[in-house]
């Protein structure tokens, strides 16, 4: 199945306040990113240092990352290990992206019922 983005249920946690949205599961996306929105409802948004912009799939388009947040993930009810940090942006027009660093952390593959890990407990190497 060559897909570049799919859409997929996931369920951010940090907390006692998990929240469950819909994400863009992005193979081109270089970097995860959650919109300020969400981190802040989430109560863990984090200020950057030195905020900076990425460019985007839309001619000209960008979005401004002011800062980040970690959380537990769940994609698809599959529950990954450990804490995923995620970019956070001002500006993103959807709650949540999650990009080829995950995809690839995870091993997720894109299927006809969505994207899902390949081996499931997923298991993080450090060779």
């Amino acid at each position: 199945m060559d897909v570049k983005h799919v859409m997929a249920r996931v369920k951010l946690g940090y907390g006692d306040r998990p929240e469950e949205v819909e994400a863009i599961v992005d193979a081109g996306a270089s970097v995860s990113v959650v919109s300020r929105r969400l981190a802040e409802r989430l109560g863990c948004f984090r200020p950057a240092m030195k905020p900076y912009e990425l460019r985007t799939a839309e001619e000209g388009g960008f979005v401004r990352i002011i800062g980040y947040r970690r959380a537990t993930v769940a994609l698809e009810g599959y529950e990954m290990p450990g804490e995923t940090t995620f970019e956070a942006a001002e500006n993103l027009s959807r709650d949540l992206i999650i990009g080829r660093p995950e995809i690839d952390k995870w091993d997720v593959v894109f299927t006809p019922e969505g994207p899902r890990p390949r081996k499931y407990p997923v298991e993080l190497e450090l060779i």
